[in-house]
């Protein structure tokens, strides 16, 4: 199996550096060079193994995610390269911690979201922003509440990609893909719901109905074997 190169002790290097580096009043080159520092050391491999956690753990993948996509926006001074190595190490942690706390394989689930290209990438993140924000029917605000096609409309909306609300709507303005060719974010469309694909099989981010909460969750064999996919982007 090709081992990928950034691993969750290495977020933690950064998220480390980032605080420093906001701290100081140091010139913008020197921002620069201490990130591509850390860059270096992100090839340096360690294992991950998969534990389920606590549903209290879902505010920790939330405020992962919210520190992640603040760093990415922080960082506009460096090239896109840098940037998205930055934003890659933190993608890298949260995937693990999501796979954890769905008893996943978390190399899987890592390397899964590290091959998705940067949209899918940041929608995917905006969207676990919202973990633990209550179903409501109809609604679509950001940390007050959403339905299944909210949740969507507002996580690929941070990407620029407008979304009608209702989830059949959604899933006919995007392009069907085969399951094997679904990115982490991608649509999963079934009647009456939608949700976004975590990159391996029956895993999802979703809001399913009232009395619950923006979630992840694994769908059963039933409904695994019979969801449509769709790409919002082609």
């Amino acid at each position: 199996m090709t081992q990928t190169h950034l691993y969750p002790y290495t977020h933690l290097v950064v998220r480390r550096l980032w605080r420093t580096l906001r701290m100081q009043s140091s010139c913008r080159s020197l921002v620069a060079l201490a990130i591509v520092a850390v860059m270096v050391m992100l090839g340096l491999p360690q294992q991950v193994s998969a534990k389920p956690m606590p549903q209290s753990q879902e505010r920790v993948i939330a405020q992962s995610a919210q520190e992640a996509v603040a760093v990415f926006d922080s960082l506009t001074e460096l090239s896109d390269a840098d940037r998205s190595d930055v934003f890659s190490s933190y993608v890298s942690d949260i995937a693990a911690q999501a796979a954890n706390f769905l008893g996943v394989d978390a190399r899987v689930m890592q390397q899964s979201w590290l091959r998705a290209d940067m949209s899918h990438k940041l929608a995917l993140i905006n969207g676990l922003t919202q973990l633990g924000v209550p179903y409501k029917n109809n609604a679509a605000t950001e940390n007050v509440a959403f339905d299944c096609s909210g949740l969507v409309a507002f996580a690929w909306g941070k990407v620029g990609v407008g979304m009608t609300h209702g989830s059949s709507a959604q899933f006919t303005s995007a392009t069907r893909v085969k399951v094997e060719d679904a990115q982490p974010g991608d649509l999963i469309w079934r009647p009456g719901h939608i949700s976004m694909y975590l990159g391996v099989p029956s895993a999802i981010l979703q809001t399913p109905y009232s009395g619950r909460s923006v979630e992840l969750q694994l769908m059963n064999e039933r409904i695994t074997s019979w969801v449509k996919y769709a790409n919002p982007l082609i």
